[in-house]
């Protein structure tokens, strides 16, 4: 079972990946964007991140790319791969060549496929094991 921790100001994603992560045999810890924060994060200790690139336009709530940044900059959540989802294609553009810089963040455009999902899951939380049984 893998820990993984969801970002999004929407509970009806929440709720939504709380379903199919529980399907995959996967614990999952959902923080609303309003709440959310780096330290929330750390102490969670994700296995993989999945992050809306844009959250709640206010200035009390850290943006999905802040937090991004944040996460590639703590020494616990460096190597924690990320899946950054987005409705917003004209945010995605903006960030293209920032996003290839960054090690371990993949891009899952909103509307996605469930399956689609799933596999990106599989597939991450897999690499991110070998990861840790080569760093062992």
């Amino acid at each position: 079972m893998a820990r993984v921790t969801v970002i999004n100001d929407s509970s009806d994603f929440l709720d939504l990946m709380r379903d199919l992560l529980a399907t995959m045999g996967h614990e999952m810890t959902g923080f609303e964007a309003v709440t959310a924060s780096i330290e929330q994060v750390v102490d969670s200790e994700p296995d993989l991140l999945i992050v809306d690139l844009v959250l709640q336009d206010t200035p009390q709530v850290m943006s999905g790319w802040e937090l991004l940044v944040l996460a590639r900059s703590h020494r616990q959540l460096l190597s924690t791969p990320v899946i950054l989802c987005s409705g917003d294609l004209r945010e995605l553009d903006k960030r293209a060549a920032d996003l290839e810089q960054i090690a371990n963040v993949h891009v899952l455009t909103k509307p996605f496929n469930v399956d689609e999902m799933c596999d990106l899951i599989a597939r991450l939380l897999e690499e991110h094991r070998r990861t840790l049984r080569v760093i062992s």
